[in-house]
């Protein structure tokens, strides 16, 4: 496939993928909230509570980054810091019950149209299509990994001699 084929390709999903980001078919979190402060709401809705490590591990930044991502989410009132019963030093991260109700608002405009989405197609269709989406999330996992391989310098041991 030559370059202006796959551009003109690309151009033309974005064009139907257009509908999928109308204000009017979703609520407003896309749009008040980063790609990493969903995830690590959705990560936090999953596991009830977790360190920072934890969520920069999940969303993938440093813990620098996932500190000011709980930050402002603290600041919107979607997540709170609780120290651990168990050791004190331990902060974890929680869901305040303003930010569970947003999440099961959004869950359920999501279950509504794939339900839809997935009355429409055949078992084999459903089959095909969650074949050919873990073939690309497959590419760009293999391409992440190249980068980082690529970005990350090779450490030279120096073996020093103790007399």
């Amino acid at each position: 496939m030559d370059i202006n084929k796959i551009e003109s390709t690309v151009f033309n999903y974005i064009d139907e993928f257009k509908v999928l980001f109308f204000p009017e078919q979703w609520s407003d979190i896309f749009l008040d909230f980063s790609k990493n402060e969903i995830l690590a709401l959705l990560f936090l809705y999953r596991k009830k509570n977790a360190n920072m490590t934890e969520i920069a591990e999940y969303i993938m930044a440093p813990l620098n980054t996932a500190t000011g991502v709980i930050g402002r989410l603290e600041k919107k009132l979607m997540v709170e810091r609780i120290r651990s019963a168990e050791d004190r030093r331990i902060v974890l991260i929680t869901l305040t019950e303003a930010a569970s109700v947003v999440i099961e608002k959004e869950k359920a405009m999501i279950i509504k149209y794939l339900t839809k989405v997935y009355g429409i197609l055949t078992e084999e269709e459903i089959s095909s299509v969650l074949s050919i989406y873990k073939k690309v999330v497959g590419v760009f996992k293999e391409s992440k990994n190249q980068v980082k391989e690529e970005e990350s310098p090779v450490k030279n041991i120096r073996k020093i001699s103790i007399e």
